[in-house]
């Protein structure tokens, strides 16, 4: 009921705010590692007249956005209440392009004319391992005025940026969308990828900070985080997942990256003192993905960023509740089919994994690359830019 009342407001709001229009660029910012492409935009935003970007950002991206201010762009923190309804709604509505990197459910009840404003999701990964939208096993479940606002957010994006047709496709079945609105231009997010200048940067900052690292086979274990029926969320590491580590060679080190979501489980493994594991901080997922050899995971997305690596040698899926994972929060039909490594199901046969040396040289994932980086070249800002602006 509440969500109801809370949409009719916006739906209210937006009609009186949207009588005046702007040049104004939005960036609707839920998600950290998308900073180098909101900086190009910001630079290119700068040379339209009247041109101005603002990026509007969850509590939770407060990094971000001091990083984003650094470099002159103006932030501003959101929520869904009566200040945004009253004062950042307007903002919104009066813009000519937004680009959003998540489902806001706000955006169902904005009306927007569309002849004149241009919505383009741009998401939050570059592929998609879990199922969402009218994929997931969970929306069958929701009431019809439940589905019916979510469609209407959906249907408020006039583009998707994607990064491959596959990912395109995705979005088609799991949103309801035409293919006509998948805009194949690469995902912006992996230009970094293919900078070999910060990569190197980013390595020897990580290896001066810890060189006792230097001359160990680097793993990293960066599994997501499960959910309940109801959406809670929460990881429990198995208990068998301790032998593998006792096990690991005097040469083998293994870094665990938990997602931000389950802080209570990080602070609860780091207390155990478990064997052959290292706890960076202050390094990211995406900083640690560089400087490790093989990756342990399950149902996340850094695959899609880590077969793009060329450091990169094995990738071991360790789904120990595939079943389960898969009734809950649900998994691409096809997973099977093109996932980029061997999976195992139990402790004994990840250690068997483990155990095998790794080969000299990078491993070759060019058809899983085919399938789910065509359009990653390490020009996509650019491929994006150019379509938004020179019309294109």
């Amino acid at each position: 009921m509440l969500k109801t009342v809370y949409l009719w407001l916006v739906s209210f709001c937006s009609k009186i705010f949207s009588k005046t229009n702007s040049d104004q660029i939005v960036y609707l910012l839920s998600f950290a590692g998308n900073e180098n492409f909101i900086v190009r935009l910001a630079q290119r935003v700068k040379q339209e007249p009247g041109g101005k970007l603002v990026v509007l950002y969850r509590p939770n991206c407060v990094k971000s956005a001091h990083e984003l201010r650094a470099h002159n762009i103006e932030c501003r923190e959101f929520s869904d209440n009566f200040y945004f309804l009253t004062h950042q709604l307007k903002t919104i509505m009066q813009a000519k392009l937004i680009f959003a990197d998540n489902y806001f459910a706000f955006l169902g009840g904005c009306q927007f004319d569309h002849d004149r404003t241009r919505v383009v999701q741009i998401w939050h990964a570059n592929g998609a391992v879990k199922t969402f939208g009218w994929e997931e096993p969970r929306t069958k479940d929701r009431s019809a005025s439940s589905k019916k606002r979510f469609q209407k957010v959906y249907d408020q994006f006039d583009d998707f940026i994607v990064g491959s047709a596959k990912m395109g496709e995705v979005f088609c079945n799991s949103y309801h969308q035409p293919i006509e609105k998948m805009k194949v231009l690469g995902y912006p997010r992996t230009d970094r990828l293919f900078s070999n200048e910060k990569k190197t940067q980013k390595r020897k900052q990580f290896f001066a900070e810890y060189p006792e690292l230097a001359q160990k086979e680097i793993i990293l274990y960066a599994p997501t985080y499960r959910e309940t029926v109801t959406g809670e969320t929460y990881f429990d590491l198995p208990q068998d997942f301790t032998a593998i580590l006792a096990n690991l060679s005097d040469e083998q080190v293994m870094l665990v990256k938990l997602h931000p979501h389950v802080k209570e489980a990080i602070s609860h493994l780091k207390k155990q003192h478990l064997a052959h594991v290292f706890w960076v901080d202050d390094f990211t997922t995406d900083d640690l993905l560089l400087v490790s050899s093989r990756l342990i995971t399950d149902y996340s997305s850094v695959i899609f960023d880590y077969t793009l690596l060329e450091n990169a040698r094995q990738i071991i899926f360790y789904c120990y509740d595939f079943e389960k994972y898969a009734q809950i929060v649900g998994i691409q039909k096809d997973f099977n089919e093109w996932l980029p490594g061997k999976m195992v199901s139990n402790a004994s046969d990840l250690q068997k994994l483990l155990q095998i040396p790794l080969p000299d040289a990078a491993a070759d994932f060019s058809v899983f690359n085919h399938l789910w980086n065509k359009a990653n070249d390490g020009n996509a800002i650019s491929h994006v830019l150019e379509n938004y602006f020179y019309g294109n």
